[in-house]
């Protein structure tokens, strides 16, 4: 029995292809493997935006997000507002002084590197994408309605739970 919980716990610990509800496809691990030839047993998740490692290197704590035919959409790592270049900082300090600041960042991405500042407020989440100088590039809100669903005849009305929708980008 102690033979085989090892057997279990090794090969749980040394397959680095598979995630937490399945397989890894083939074209994602060839991917990774060429953007982080480093890194030996990320974490991988299958989630609503993407298939994602999570992993960490020098940088600190990534998550990279792939496409299951195995195309790389971007990496992002966490970071502390004074980790932050000059610009970026500022923009937040300016901008933010009474927003509760849930992510800040760097975003890299086939297009380049991006930093992103996003902040919950009353009925919503805003996202901002600046370069490094701290100039907004783009800025999407994702809206929570919590109205209350219309009553069914002789049933009382529910308040459903919070449901996302996207609301219009703005670029700039």
């Amino acid at each position: 029995m102690k033979s085989l919980l090892i057997s279990i716990c090794l090969l749980l610990f040394s397959a680095p292809s598979i995630m937490a509800n399945g397989p890894v496809p083939e074209a994602v691990q060839k991917t990774f493997i060429q953007l982080y030839p480093e890194i030996e047993s990320p974490f991988w998740e299958n989630r609503h935006d993407g298939i994602v490692a999570t992993f960490q290197d020098v940088e600190g704590l990534k998550k990279a997000f792939f496409q299951p035919d195995g195309r790389w959409t971007e990496t992002r790592i966490r970071m502390d507002i004074s980790q932050l270049p000059a610009g970026v900082s500022r923009f937040i300090r300016k901008n933010y002084v009474d927003a509760e600041i849930t992510f800040c960042g760097k975003v890299y991405t086939p297009k380049g590197i991006w930093y992103r500042v996003e902040s919950e407020l009353p009925g919503k989440v805003v996202l901002k994408t600046l370069d490094e100088s701290g100039q907004l590039i783009e800025e999407q809100a994702i809206l929570f309605s919590t109205a209350p669903a219309p009553a069914a005849e002789g049933k009382p009305a529910l308040a459903p739970l919070p449901k996302k929708q996207m609301a219009p980008q703005r670029g700039k």
